[in-house]
């Protein structure tokens, strides 16, 4: 790979970018990825006459750390594909004057001044601003972070980091190695995302997770789809688990991890993805107030505390649509937007950004796991009269070759019936349904508004009744009050406590046969009618079938014969056994 483009500006600062013409003021950005270069595009866009500068320590430019994980596994061949621009290329573009290598140390707002290093050379210099965005990004969190020196630990956060894993996998294992062991420490979204290249090359894999599910953010009912998958691809997932210490080998590399509990982890490679906290350390230094949170607090206009220095990005926080909290998001997208605003602002623009409502998908292997709004673990800690509706459908037309299985997860107020979350796992159709969820939070529909939506239907693309469609329906007969849910959580706990109650399978009976809940008992819905006085109308009946369709059937059969004490299971028994299908 060529670097020379991003290297030569080092060592080279000449910040009259104008060459002559009649300078504006100043704007300085610290950091050059999403926020960075988003808030350098706009405010030049917005002023021809304005000085921009760019501050960069690392070496690079507007690259896709997302990417990085497919790179590593060789699904994206050469690095250079990840470069959205070099720095070269943005300054010509844009006019904008970039900065690599170079490490702000200091500001000094009261004289708007900003100390500097050149990496290259060792160089401390000086420069000054009119205007200054701070988009520094996060941190690593780590367990130690002398452990990155040791040959086969890594994180992955930048090229290089993607590039050095990349070569390390790749060597030969010893004649004597029966298997190569990889250990990731922490089940966030890299180390997930990681787990195809090490599987692809026949590593054996351990992920240490210190809570009591990988990836945290997702409520457990849909992680337990992807938990058990991982374990049938020979993952192992040591849940509730953190390393006490470390053991090196005789050649100084990391060898072994001991855990809290004892478990001795050995290991030829190690991930370290605990994750990341805002890097504020620069902002904080000169006097930027931080939040309750660690992420740089700023206003509507993404305005610090300190008059003309601006904040972008993931060493932010800014208010959840949602829940009206405030929080570092972590996600391109929303750092996109927010360098958006901030360069607007800087150069003489007027623009809010007010919130925003995080929304994610990562790719596991073969599945994709999405998430917008909140959870509902953390609806309910926020205070939210929060319920669930658990839906399995296909993501098209199921007579049309490939239809897969997607398990959704709806989060609601039951007071209100407005949309606060939504997560779904599957091969196919994860993303299209998370967005088109996003979109209906942000218009703040209620649930039973879903019903309405005219979505695209075509037999290789979707069905006539869309599953977001059908969420809607569900929700609106809840709110109806023509049938109540109950949910897997409870009916194991009232099995658990021996209760007394009638638990009636309506599929049929070659599906009883394959597979039921215990103590429950089958007459298929076509022949509930005439069965219909078998069951007691005083007693509490729980019923279900496969996905829940035709339980609500033998709900309202029942309902319609005088029975009260009804409820239907809430995702009927995909949602019990949570597997993928």
């Amino acid at each position: 790979m060529d670097t020379s483009k991003n290297l030569n500006y080092a060592g080279k600062i000449n910040n009259n970018s104008q060459s002559g013409k009649s300078a504006g003021q100043k704007i300085v950005i610290i950091g050059a990825v999403s926020a960075g270069t988003s808030a350098a595009a706009k405010a030049r866009r917005f002023s021809e006459k304005d000085q921009i500068i760019i501050y960069e320590k690392y070496k690079y430019v507007s690259y896709a750390t997302c990417g990085l994980p497919y790179y590593v596994s060789e699904k994206i061949p050469d690095v250079d594909l990840l470069l959205v621009n070099t720095a070269e290329q943005f300054e010509l573009r844009f006019n904008v004057k970039v900065n690599v290598l170079c490490e702000v140390l200091k500001i000094d707002p009261s004289n708007k001044k900003l100390t500097i290093k050149n990496l290259e050379t060792g160089d401390i210099f000086n420069d000054d601003y009119d205007k200054l965005i701070i988009a520094t990004g996060t941190s690593v969190i780590s367990f130690n972070q002398d452990l990155l020196t040791l040959e086969n630990v890594f994180s992955l956060r930048t090229i290089d980091d993607a590039m050095g894993l990349r070569e390390f996998m790749n060597k030969p294992a010893s004649e004597n190695q029966e298997s190569r062991n990889a250990v990731i420490v922490g089940g966030g979204y890299i180390g997930l995302e990681l787990l195809e290249a090490f599987l692809s090359k026949g590593y054996k894999v351990t992920i240490i997770e210190k809570t009591n599910q990988i990836l945290p953010v997702f409520d457990k009912e849909i992680v337990e789809y992807i938990e058990k998958y991982l374990s049938s691809k020979g993952v192992v997932i040591l849940k509730e688990e953190e390393i006490k210490e470390i053991q090196k080998g005789d050649n100084g590399i990391l060898s072994k991890i001991i855990t809290l509990s004892g478990k001795n982890i050995e290991g030829d490679i190690f991930i370290l993805s605990i994750g990341a906290r805002p890097e504020v350390s620069l902002a904080r230094d000169c006097g930027v107030k931080i939040g309750d949170l660690g992420g740089i607090e700023v206003n509507d206009l993404m305005q610090t505390n300190i008059p003309d220095i601006y904040a972008a990005g993931d060493c932010c926080e800014c208010k959840n649509f949602v829940s009206s909290k405030k929080q570092s998001f972590n996600l391109a997208s929303i750092a996109n937007i927010q360098g958006r605003c901030a360069g607007y602002n800087t150069a003489g623009g007027s623009s809010k950004f007010t919130d925003s409502i995080p929304t994610s998908i990562i790719k596991i292997l073969d599945i994709a796991i999405g998430k917008t709004g909140i959870a509902l673990k953390e609806a309910k800690k926020e205070g939210f009269a929060a319920k669930k509706i658990e839906l399995h459908s296909l993501n098209h037309a199921g007579y049309y070759p490939g239809a897969q299985m997607m398990h959704m997860l709806l989060i609601y107020n039951e007071e209100t019936g407005a949309i606060l979350g939504f997560e779904a796992v599957g091969r196919e159709g994860i993303d299209k349904r998370t967005d088109i969820v996003s979109v209906a939070i942000r218009s703040k529909m209620k649930i039973w508004e879903l019903i309405n939506l005219n979505l695209s239907y075509q037999p290789a693309y979707g069905s006539a009744k869309d599953p977001i469609n059908i969420l809607g329906m569900i929700g609106e007969n809840i709110f109806k009050k023509e049938f109540n849910l109950i949910d897997v959580e409870e009916l194991r706990d009232k099995l658990a406590g021996n209760e007394i109650f009638t638990l009636l399978d309506v599929r049929s009976k070659r599906e009883y046969a394959m597979g039921h809940i215990e103590t429950a008992i089958n007459i298929p819905i076509d022949e509930l009618r005439e069965n219909i006085d078998k069951l007691d109308k005083k007693s509490n009946i729980i019923v279900y079938c496969r996905t829940s369709y035709r339980s609500y059937l033998a709900y309202r059969i029942l309902a319609n014969n005088g029975f009260e004490n009804i409820r239907n299971l809430n995702g009927s028994y995909l949602s019990w056994i949570r597997k993928l299908l």
